[in-house]
């Protein structure tokens, strides 16, 4: 019964996650002012008010149908989908604040992961035998075992890793305002910077997994990856005191300046 209603749950939940993500494509076909964009709003019991349009129910309708699939054959295309679908949200709903914060959450997960994953086999019992979309699972030897065919990658080590990206990104945005200089690629040299050495990370943490034959804790390659890429871009650039001692809430000072304008 556990497992049936977490199940249920989990498949729900992907479901809703990865409709959010499909329905802005469907918004360019649909003209504004469409009755298919107006907004409804009501209040539910335990969940409280709820707010969508037609559009948002179409986009479940669809995803209702890899709910079904994952939820009667727990395919790994459908877990990956749900899983790719929790991290991308997670990271637009969730924020570190400052480069510290950031630092001191990747330091502390850094040690978490090499302690259960080498430590103890707690990590990679309860990643295999839980069936829920938690983890990214990819095809690696057909003709092994039923439990050594695939490789897995938990969500842990995307969205943690990607809210340190993300923070980078919007540091990019601070800078650039605060400069007085209208936003472009060439601008995002911390978030490029980063994002490449996550992908160099995983991939440390794939030859290392094939190297050894065993599982290894991602965040071991991946939290020095980010922390080392974005303190290496603010030495060469001299800007590392401003990093460390940048708050997200506090409007860059472009923003400030355009405030002031609009106040007189």
């Amino acid at each position: 019964l556990a497992n049936l209603l977490l199940g249920l749950y989990f498949t729900g939940l992907g479901v809703l996650a990865l409709a959010g993500l499909i329905a802005p494509f469907f918004q360019p076909f649909v003209p504004r002012h469409s009755w298919m964009n107006k907004t409804r709003t009501h209040n539910l019991p335990v969940i409280g008010e709820v707010s969508y349009n037609v559009i948002d129910l179409i986009s479940i309708a669809l995803c209702s149908g890899v709910g079904y699939i994952y939820y009667t054959t727990h395919h790994w295309c459908t877990n990956n989908l749900f899983g790719v679908s929790f991290s991308i949200r997670g990271i637009e709903m969730l924020s570190l604040g400052s480069f510290v914060n950031g630092a001191i959450l990747l330091g502390g997960l850094f040690f978490y992961d090499i302690f259960w994953v080498f430590g103890t086999d707690v990590m990679v019992t309860v990643a295999k035998s839980f069936q829920a979309p938690i983890k990214l699972v990819f095809p690696r030897d057909w003709d092994a075992p039923k439990e050594q065919q695939f490789s897995m990658l938990g969500l842990g080590d995307i969205v943690i890793p990607g809210l340190f990206i993300a923070l980078m990104l919007r540091w990019d945005v601070h800078r650039t305002a605060a400069a007085g200089k209208v936003l472009a690629e060439h601008c995002k040299v911390y978030f490029y910077t980063n994002f490449v050495a996550y992908m160099l990370g995983l991939v440390t943490t794939v030859v290392f997994m094939m190297w050894y034959k065993a599982a290894q804790p991602a965040l071991l390659y991946l939290v020095p990856a980010c922390l080392g890429a974005a303190l290496l871009t603010a030495l060469v650039r001299g800007e590392i005191p401003v990093l460390i001692a940048w708050k997200e809430e506090e409007p860059a000072e472009g923003d400030k300046a355009v405030e002031e304008k609009k106040a007189e």
